[in-house]
């Protein structure tokens, strides 16, 4: 019973935590729309070869935190270099609103969370900067990853605003003492 009560609590602290990694109901509905728009019966998208999510995989297993927020940063970035390439090559005034939308909220998330760039993760920065952000594939590839990618960069800032009020509830306690 013991075993099934703390199996039920790391659920819910499981569900917890990816809700509030939840992306903006204003720009899943953009994703969603600009997904519809770029993406039809595309066999390409699913043929192993992800643009970010392997790279998110490594992340999360080799990298401490401080460089988890460097990648992030990298791939935020990268989005923003693709999504650039897609606004400008569109004709469609709506597209380009939906993509300057999403391109508003990147940009945002990573100003605030993701700031800085280091050499220790030059071989990562160099396949993500490698990136044909001019490819029809990559870009819906791109597409297709985003609210996964988006999730995983609201994660890391969740972690990283949580760990800060740890460490000042730490340092508010020690000045009382």
């Amino acid at each position: 019973m013991t075993i099934f009560f703390w199996g039920v609590c790391l659920l819910t602290s499981g569900w917890a935590t990816y809700s509030e990694a939840s992306v903006p109901e204003n720009l899943d509905k953009s994703i969603d729309e600009l997904k519809a728009y770029y993406i039809k019966d595309d066999h390409e998208i699913h043929n192993a070869h992800p643009v970010f999510l392997r790279v998110l995989k490594d992340l999360k297993v080799n990298l401490e935190e401080p460089e988890q927020n460097l990648l992030m940063s990298i791939i935020m970035d990268t989005y923003s270099r693709i999504f650039t390439r897609m606004e400008n090559d569109s004709l469609d005034e709506a597209t380009k609103e939906r993509i300057e939308h999403v391109q508003e909220h990147l940009k945002k998330l990573r100003e605030n969370y993701f700031p800085g760039k280091s050499a220790a993760l030059k071989t990562y920065a160099e396949t993500l900067w490698a990136i044909k952000e001019d490819d029809p594939v990559i870009q819906r590839k791109a597409l297709f990853e985003l609210k996964r990618v988006y999730r995983e960069a609201t994660l890391l800032k969740n972690l990283k605003n949580k760990e800060r009020r740890r460490r000042q509830a730490k340092n508010t306690k020690n000045l009382k003492s």
